[in-house]
C-alpha cells in the first residue's frame, strides 16, 4: 500500500450559517481547528487560554466552513481511497465539485473510495462542515433529552460533551479537520479487518487469528497467508496456512508462552511480527503485528442479601490492585492532544499507574496512546463516549451508535492493555431518579451486542457506576449516595477528606474521586492578566478557569473551605495559599490511595481524578496544563508504589501500620518509624510482608490528640523507601508542615 499525506495547509472559508454575514477566507492547518487557525490569524486572541480569551470562541460557533486543496493524482484509479482519521464534525466531501459522501461523527475515521473519480493532474478537495449549532436547532427533542444533561441540542451529535462546557474544561466548539488526511493506493488483495484471539491459559498454547479479506478478485488461487511474530528469542511464532476465500482463521501455536501483566505483577510481554498474504509465493500484502497473550475477568456481584459482593480485575487469574488516573481531554482542542502524547504518558509511567479509564466525555485515544499502554503494563478501562445525560434511543441514533462502537472495538480489540468497554459515564447514577437504569437500550442492547459481534472475552460493562436494579420510587428521586454500589465514584460533598462520607464508603472499587489544588502561582501567572493574578476572591479570570462560565465561584469557594478546613485559616498571599491547596490535595490523595490498598482484600482499586489538566485551571488535576507538578504528584507516586509501607487510621489506642505489597512476591524488609520533628525513633524492627495483599506489621502507640508528621523509613530487597503519615485531627499547624517538607525534601521529590 502507497499513501500520500493531504496534511498541510488548507484553504478556508466561513460564514455565520445561522445569520449570515461576510465570509471569513483564510489560510488553515491540517489537522487542525478552525479557532486555532483564527488565533494565527489575528481573528481571535493570540493565547486562547489567557484570562476570558477563551469567551471570544463563542461568536464563530454558528460558523460553517469550507476547506479546500488541490492535489496531484497518484497515478492509478484504482483501489485509491480517501482517509480522513478526525472530522468535526458534520461533513460533506466534494472531489472536483461532485459531492463523494457526508459524515456527522467526529470520533471514527471516514474513508471514500475515488475509483473512477479522480482526473489526470491536479485535482481539488471540499469539505464542507455545518456549524454544530446550526445542526442542534434542527428536529424534534424528546423533553426527556432536554430535562437531564447540558447542552441539549448537541445530543443526537457524535461530538465529545465537554466541548460545550464541563468541570473540567471550558466551552470551547471546535470545527476542523483534527487527524490526519491521506490517500492510500491499496494492495489488490489486502485485510479488512482482523483479530488475535489470545486467550492464555497456562498449558493452553493453540491461538487462532480471525480475518476477513478485501480483493479484486472473489478467486484465491494461489493465495496464502503467513504470520512471523516472536516475544524474545525463545518465543517464535510462525504460522502458513492456505487462504480459499475472504474470511477465516489461522491458527497458530505459541511455544514456551510469555503472558503480558500489569506493572506490577510481571513484565508486560509483548509478541512483534508481520502478519502477510502471498499469492503463488510472492507477498503482495504485508502489515506490521502486535498483541499480548492475556486473560482478562471482571468479577462483579452486587452486595445483596447479606453479601458484600464484589468487583475486581484478574489478570491471567491473578486480582491486580489497581492504582491509576482517569484520562481526561489532552487539550481543549483536540487536533493537539498527539503533540501533548509523550509528555502525558510518561507521567503515567513515571507516577506508577497501572491503569487509566479512559473517561466517556472525551474522544477515543489514537493507537499511540494504546502501544504506550501495552508495553508499560497499564491496563485501559475505556468509556464508550457518552457521558452525564439521556441520550435518544430511536432507530437513527442507535444506527450511528452502533457504527461507531463497531468502528471502535475493530480498532483498538488487538491491544492487550484495553480491559473493559463500558457504556458509559454516570448515565445510570443519572437518569435513576426517572427511570429504571436497565430500560436504556442503547447500553444494555446496542453496545454489548457490537461488543459480543466484535470482541470475544473481554468484559463489557453497561454504565459506571453500574446500578443493576431500579432504585428511584414513583418518580421520587433516589438518596444516591446513602445506596451502597460497589463501584462507585466518591463525590459527594468533598468536605474533609477523612470525613466519614470517604472513610466509611462501601465500594469495593473507586472510579472517580479527587480533590482540588491550585497550580503553581506561577503558573497562575501564565494565565490570568496582570491585574487579575490576585487575590482569587470575586476574580472572574480565577472563576473562568475553575471551569465555570456563568460566573459561579463555588469551585474556589470550595477550595477556600478545604484550606480552611485543614489548616484553620486560609491564607492571604497568593504563594502561601497555593502551597496550602497543594498540601489539602496532597494529603487528600495520598489518603484516599493508601486507604483501599490497606482494606484490601475487600478493597481492590482505586482510579482517581486526575493526573493532567486538558487546559489551565484550578482543579483535581496533580499536573498543570504546562506539565507543572504539585504537591500531590510525588505524593501519589509514592502511593502507588508496588510496594509502600503507610498507616490506617488511630485505632485501639495505636496507629496501625501496614505494609502493601502489590506485587506477587512476599517481602521481608526492615522499618524504622520515627517522629520528624524532633527524629525519635518510634518503633524499629524487621518485617514480612506477603504477596498481593496489605499486611499489618506493628501497632504504634498514638493518641486522636498528637499532631505531628511520623516518618516510615524500610529497606526491601535492596531498595529504600520513605512515606509519611499527618497524626491528629485540624487544624494542622501549617508552619509545622512546612518545615517537615525542608526537613524531608525527599517527601515532595518529584
Amino acid at each position: 500500500m502507497k499513501t500520500f499525506s493531504l496534511n498541510g495547509t488548507w484553504k478556508l472559508r466561513g460564514q455565520n450559517e445561522i445569520r449570515g454575514g461576510e465570509m471569513i477566507s483564510i489560510d488553515a492547518t491540517v489537522p487542525g481547528c478552525v479557532q486555532l487557525d483564527l488565533s494565527r490569524h489575528g481573528l481571535l486572541p493570540e493565547d486562547l487560554f489567557l484570562g476570558m480569551n477563551i469567551r471570544e470562541t463563542e461568536k464563530y460557533e454558528e460558523y460553517e466552513w469550507w476547506y479546500e486543496r488541490s492535489f496531484e493524482a497518484p497515478g492509478t484509479d484504482k483501489n485509491v481511497y480517501l482517509v480522513f482519521e478526525g472530522v468535526d464534525c458534520v461533513a460533506e466531501y466534494f472531489l472536483n465539485g461532485e459531492k463523494i459522501g457526508e459524515s456527522d461523527n467526529m470520533y471514527i475515521a471516514h474513508e471514500f473510495c475515488l475509483d473512477g473519480l479522480l482526473k489526470k493532474g491536479e485535482n481539488t478537495l471540499t469539505v464542507h462542515l455545518r456549524s454544530p449549532q446550526a445542526v442542534g436547532l434542527e428536529g424534534d427533542m424528546p423533553m426527556k433529552h432536554v430535562m437531564f444533561g447540558s447542552k441539549p441540542q448537541w445530543r443526537y451529535l457524535r461530538k465529545a460533551p465537554h466541548m460545550g462546557g464541563w468541570d473540567i474544561m471550558p466551552r470551547a466548539v471546535t470545527s476542523g479537520l483534527w487527524r490526519e488526511v491521506r490517500l492510500e493506493v491499496r494492495d489488490s488483495i489486502r485485510f479488512s479487518q482482523y483479530f488475535f484471539h489470545s486467550h492464555y491459559e497456562p498449558d493452553f498454547k493453540h491461538y487462532r487469528l480471525g480475518y476477513t479479506l478485501e480483493a479484486d478478485s472473489k478467486a484465491f488461487d494461489g493465495v496464502e497467508m503467513e504470520l512471523k511474530a516472536s516475544c524474545g528469542e525463545d518465543s517464535v511464532i510462525y504460522a502458513k496456512s492456505r487462504v480459499t476465500s475472504n474470511r477465516g482463521i489461522l491458527y497458530f501455536n505459541i511455544p514456551n508462552v510469555k503472558p503480558w501483566w500489569p506493572y506490577g505483577y510481571g513484565e508486560p510481554n509483548m509478541y512483534d511480527g508481520t502478519l502477510s498474504i502471498l499469492q503463488n509465493g510472492e507477498v503482495v500484502h504485508s502489515i506490521p503485528v502486535s498483541f499480548g497473550v492475556r486473560r482478562v475477568e471482571l468479577e462483579r456481584r452486587d452486595a445483596l442479601n447479606g453479601d458484600e459482593g464484589q468487583f475486581r480485575f484478574l489478570i491471567n487469574g491473578v486480582e491486580i490492585m489497581c492504582k491509576g488516573t482517569n484520562w481526561v481531554p489532552l487539550d481543549a482542542f483536540h487536533c493537539r492532544d498527539a503533540e501533548r502524547y509523550d509528555e502525558a504518558l510518561a507521567l503515567v509511567k513515571d507516577i506508577g499507574c497501572n491503569i487509566v479509564r479512559c473517561w466517556g466525555g472525551n474522544v477515543y485515544e489514537d493507537h499511540k496512546f494504546f502501544d504506550f499502554c501495552d508495553r508499560n503494563g497499564i491496563m485501559v478501562w475505556q468509556d464508550f463516549a457518552m457521558a452525564c445525560a439521556s441520550y435518544p434511543e430511536d432507530d437513527t441514533f442507535k444506527k450511528k451508535l452502533a457504527k461507531e462502537a463497531t468502528a471502535v472495538i475493530r480498532k483498538l480489540r488487538n491491544h492487550p492493555s484495553l480491559i473493559l468497554w463500558s457504556g458509559d459515564n454516570e448515565v445510570d447514577s443519572g437518569t435513576q431518579w426517572m427511570r429504571d437504569p436497565n430500560s436504556n437500550s442503547l447500553t444494555r442492547e446496542v453496545l454489548p451486542k457490537c461488543v459480543d459481534l466484535n470482541d470475544i472475552e473481554r468484559p463489557y460493562m453497561p454504565s459506571s457506576p453500574f446500578l443493576t436494579t431500579p432504585s428511584y420510587e414513583a418518580g421520587v428521586r433516589s438518596q444516591a449516595y446513602d445506596t451502597p454500589l460497589i463501584e462507585d465514584h466518591l463525590w459527594g460533598p468533598r468536605d474533609y477528606y477523612k470525613s466519614d462520607y470517604y472513610k466509611h464508603n462501601k465500594a469495593h472499587f473507586i472510579s472517580e474521586t479527587g480533590y482540588h489544588g491550585c497550580p503553581s502561582f506561577a503558573s497562575i501567572k501564565k494565565f490570568t492578566t496582570p491585574e487579575r493574578h490576585w487575590p482569587y476572591a470575586k476574580n472572574e479570570e480565577w472563576i473562568l478557569h475553575s471551569s465555570d462560565q456563568s460566573g459561579n465561584d463555588a469551585r474556589l469557594m470550595l477550595l477556600e473551605q478545604q484550606i480552611r478546613q485543614l489548616f484553620g485559616e486560609v491564607p492571604t498571599d497568593p504563594e502561601t495559599f497555593v502551597l496550602a491547596s497543594q498540601i489539602s490535595q496532597a494529603e487528600a490523595k495520598k489518603y484516599l490511595i493508601e486507604r483501599m490498598r490497606i482494606k484490601r482484600p475487600y478493597t481492590t482499586g482505586i482510579i482517581w481524578w486526575n493526573l493532567l489538566d486538558g487546559w489551565p485551571q484550578i482543579s483535581d488535576a496533580i499536573v498543570d496544563y504546562y506539565f507543572t507538578k504539585k504537591m500531590a504528584y510525588a505524593f501519589v507516586k509514592r502511593a502507588q508504589a508496588p510496594f509502600t509501607v503507610t498507616a490506617d487510621e488511630p485505632k485501639e489506642w495505636g496507629l496501625p501500620i501496614y505494609a502493601c505489597n502489590d506485587t506477587q512476591e512476599a517481602k521481608k524488609g526492615h522499618l524504622v518509624i520515627k517522629d520528624a520533628e524532633s527524629d525519635e525513633v518510634l518503633w524499629q524492627g524487621d518485617f514480612a510482608a506477603a504477596a498481593n495483599g496489605s499486611t499489618k506489621i506493628a501497632h504504634l502507640p498514638l493518641y486522636f490528640s498528637e499532631k505531628k508528621i511520623i516518618i516510615f523509613q524500610w529497606e526491601v530487597d535492596g531498595v529504600r523507601g520513605i512515606n509519611h503519615y499527618l497524626c491528629g485531627f485540624p487544624p494542622i499547624s501549617l508552619d509545622m508542615y512546612t518545615k517537615v517538607l525542608k526537613k524531608y525534601p525527599e517527601l515532595d521529590n518529584q
